[in-house]
């Protein structure tokens, strides 16, 4: 993937993974609890799972020693002021985590729209030079796992 290069798709790529943000994520997640919770406030629980995630994937960066794909090969473009991680290690992939989470606790999304939503933020994280496919693997399964989990409190 990173020999394709074109400023077109570096944008694109880009757009895609501020869906994937940090900031964005949570902000994402706590409008859902908000609105979840005048209607069944036990629902309201479930996107705060997110923290969950983020947990996670802190423990699991900190845990195993995956170094990132070298800095010359990142090419995205800062749309937003972006925090960029502090850890060393690449794994999980954090956006495709948090995406992967989001959408799967969104009710009703048709389950071939969530494999390709995170197969595109997991294409575009290596697209764009920051994360491996073991990231993005481990990432979707992180936030599928801590999704499920959270959706068996309905």
């Amino acid at each position: 993937m990173q020999s394709v290069r074109a400023p077109a798709l570096d944008l694109a790529a880009s757009i895609i993974s501020v869906f994937g943000q940090t900031g964005l994520t949570i902000a994402v997640a706590l409008a859902i609890a908000v609105l979840r919770f005048r209607a069944y406030p036990r629902a309201a629980l479930i996107p705060l799972f997110i923290f969950a995630t983020l947990a996670f994937e802190a423990a699991l960066k900190l845990l195993i020693p995956e170094a990132p794909p070298p800095h010359e090969r990142s090419r995205g473009v800062d749309l937003v002021p972006f925090i960029h991680s502090p850890f060393a290690s690449s794994f999980p992939s954090g956006h495709v985590a948090r995406f992967a989470f989001l959408v799967r606790i969104v009710d009703p999304i048709p389950t071939w729209v969530l494999g390709v939503g995170i197969v595109v933020m997991a294409l575009t994280r290596i697209y764009l030079g920051e994360h491996w496919l073991s990231d993005t693997i481990g990432g979707a399964i992180l936030g599928l796992g801590v999704a499920n989990a959270a959706r068996t409190l309905r």
